[in-house]
């Protein structure tokens, strides 16, 4: 946490952060947040108005789990890989090596983690040219993708995962239809 808030201090780029407790600490304690960060970094972030208070994200750093990656890439946001356990490590690397809209910046709770390296990775995604404008770009077609499969439109045609969705919700409706069927003809 400490690397995390030094790297995002010397990127100078806006950010949001959810802090939860470090490992080895009491989820439901009383936060100690400035125990966990650099001195004064919560002070100077707010004093100049790096965090974010609008809808301009360019970079979302997750665990690389399902619902977070589908989160980030409905809003068109690059990512900014840390898995930690069960199949967030395959999915950080299917969106580096695969989808190429994310960067690894650590694996698993084990690993060292310097503030320096993360700098550079946050800079990678964030930067306006090169690497992190091909994954925006890439991330903001997964968005479109998505939103044409989740639209209906005008005539009312439902995208192709609402219509999925309905035809799974209404499987067990048509196997009792059908079960009510089989019962009438053998009796």
């Amino acid at each position: 946490m400490m690397q995390l808030a030094k790297a995002l201090d010397k990127s100078n780029k806006f950010f949001i952060w959810a802090i939860r407790p470090p490992f080895g600490f009491d989820i439901n304690a009383e936060s100690k947040v400035e125990e966990w960060l650099p001195e004064n970094f919560k002070k100077n972030t707010e004093e100049e108005n790096r965090m974010l208070s609008h809808e301009s994200v360019g970079g979302f750093m997750s665990h690389c789990g399902w619902k977070s990656i589908l989160e980030s890439l409905s809003c068109g946001v690059p990512l900014l890989g840390w898995p930690m356990a069960a199949e967030q490590f395959y999915n950080a690397k299917m969106m580096v090596e695969i989808v190429k809209v994310c960067v690894e910046v650590a694996r698993g709770t084990n690993f060292e983690v310097m503030s320096d390296d993360l700098r550079v990775k946050i800079e990678e995604v964030m930067s306006e040219d090169g690497k992190g404008k091909e994954m925006r770009k890439k991330a903001f077609e997964i968005k479109k993708m998505i939103e044409d499969a989740t639209r209906n439109d005008e005539h009312g045609s439902k995208g192709s995962s609402l219509k999925a969705m309905e035809d799974f919700l209404q499987a067990p409706l048509l196997m009792k239809k059908i079960n009510n069927l089989h019962k009438l003809q053998t009796n």
